[in-house]
């Protein structure tokens, strides 16, 4: 897997298409490159069913051509063949001199987007992979050849005690994933800690990770171990580990390496026993690539990669998740058939956890007598969108009972978005505001869509 990850012009995971047998098959990869343009010779070659091309560092090929779009369109290998689609690109995408919104394609079609031409390549090599019997691992459920193939790979990781990279678009379960590998390790009766990177701040993240002593840091009277000490003999779990700022990445390579660790004004060094698990929503390889991610830090980390899929390519899985969620949820009512197929026409740019707000929104609505729950399909809320300060000038255009709806729907968005500012986006300061655990408050904040550098951006301050 090292070597593998040296190459970062080449991402490579273990997931596999749908509609493949039980137990072990051999899988061809297949692949995308740049046959034209100022990207010429790149390209990325996969087991996956789903390719992502565009200009945006979290795309599985990332393109620097500046007419195409950050997410400019993707390819995907189903049961009928490589289906292409255009994600609403400025420029268009065109095969054959004619512009296609949704193509089936073979292997050696060109595309052109922009300045760039891609061909479509389908590998003569072969990887055997094994897939799991049964329907879930740990929380994650699944009947889908991709995702028992992903509780496989999960299960040998557990054994095995290696650090891993979780893979994957937002929403897919990387963490549900990370709990599942630490209940079924050794590891399993130490802590499981979360770190999310994406709230992490430079100023108070050594004494976050590491800890410090009394007197060592401004306002702070105690001593104090970091998340490192705390997780001693179990698991930490890092999300979102492209957005660690770049000046602790050096310090984390360290701790890695020396498996020790330096409280903040102290100078001995504690011994640590910890597993790693990351997760990222980027593609870490074009971060290294771009020198914007340690390599060597990339290396430690990658030991073993495992990629999620969309829920958009395993649609066979969504009346099974459905179930599995509304159980969680803590209620239970009829999905109908047409729901269901509503459901699995759906494209669910946020994933799972997309799912998981619609059925919770339905089960408050439904509760109050309020039967169009669904229409939140038509109108999903703009990815990074931020929450209004006060919802109620929107709300009280409609009749009641949807409006009530509405206004608690959104009242955990708007809550916690004005707890992080009052706190000055400090993590800590939030953890004894809502007297909620740091775990709760990542957990909930991350639930909500809530990004530190999204908000900090709301009002200017990054």
């Amino acid at each position: 897997m090292k070597e593998r990850a040296r190459n970062a012009e080449v991402t490579e995971s273990v997931s596999i298409p749908s509609g493949l047998g039980p137990n072990r098959v051999q899988v061809k990869e297949w692949a995308v490159e740049v046959i034209g343009g100022p990207d010429r010779g790149r390209k990325v070659k996969t087991l996956d069913p789903l390719v992502r091309v565009g200009s945006d560092p979290a795309n599985d090929l990332v393109l620097t051509d500046p007419t195409v779009s950050r997410r400019h369109l993707e390819v995907e290998r189903t049961a009928k063949g490589l289906l292409l689609k255009d994600l609403g690109s400025r420029n268009g995408t065109w095969v054959d001199g004619r512009q296609m919104m949704q193509a089936f394609l073979e292997p050696g079609d060109k595309i052109q987007l922009g300045k760039t031409k891609l061909i479509l390549k389908q590998e003569a090599k072969t990887t055997e992979v094994t897939l799991a019997g049964g329907e879930s691992f740990g929380e994650l459920v699944g009947i889908s050849d991709s995702m028992r193939a992903v509780f496989a790979e999960l299960r040998r990781c557990a054994r095995e005690d290696m650090n891993l990279l979780l893979e994957g678009e937002t929403g897919t379960g990387k963490e549900l994933a990370a709990r599942a590998v630490h209940k079924h390790s050794t590891r399993r009766r130490g802590p499981f800690k979360v770190v999310d990177c994406n709230l992490i701040t430079e100023e108070a993240a050594e004494r976050e990770l590491f800890g410090h002593l009394k007197g060592a840091v401004p306002v702070v009277d105690t001593s104090a171990p970091g998340v490192f000490e705390a997780a001693d003999g179990g698991t930490i779990f890092l999300d979102e580990i492209a957005e660690l700022p770049a000046a602790l990445q050096p310090k984390l390579l360290r701790v890695l390496e020396s498996r020790e660790v330096h409280r903040v004004g102290e100078g001995k060094s504690r011994e640590i026993d910890v597993r790693i698990v990351a997760s990222t929503s980027k593609n870490l390889d074009e971060e290294v690539r771009q020198k914007r991610f340690r390599a060597d830090l990339f290396y430690r980390l990658a030991v073993a990669r495992v990629r999620l899929p969309p829920l958009r390519t395993r649609r066979q899985d969504i009346p099974l998740l459905a179930e599995h969620l509304l159980a969680t949820i803590g209620t239970r009512f009829e999905l109908s058939a047409q729901t269901l197929s509503l459901f699995e026409g759906y494209d669910w740019p946020g994933n799972v956890r997309e799912l998981r707000n619609v059925l919770e929104r339905g089960a408050l609505m439904r509760e109050t007598g309020n039967t169009s729950w669904l229409d939140f399909l038509a109108n999903p809320p703009a990815k990074g969108a931020t929450p209004t300060r006060s919802g109620v000038d929107l709300a009280a255009g409609l009749p009641y009972h949807e409006a009530k709806d509405r206004m608690l729907a959104d009242f955990e968005r708007v809550y916690f978005a004005e707890v992080m500012k009052q706190s000055g986006f400090d993590i800590k300061i939030a953890e004894q505001k809502t007297g909620l655990s740091m775990q709760s408050l990542y957990r909930l904040l991350k639930k909500n869509g809530l990004r530190l550098k999204d908000l900090k951006n709301a009002e200017g301050l990054s």
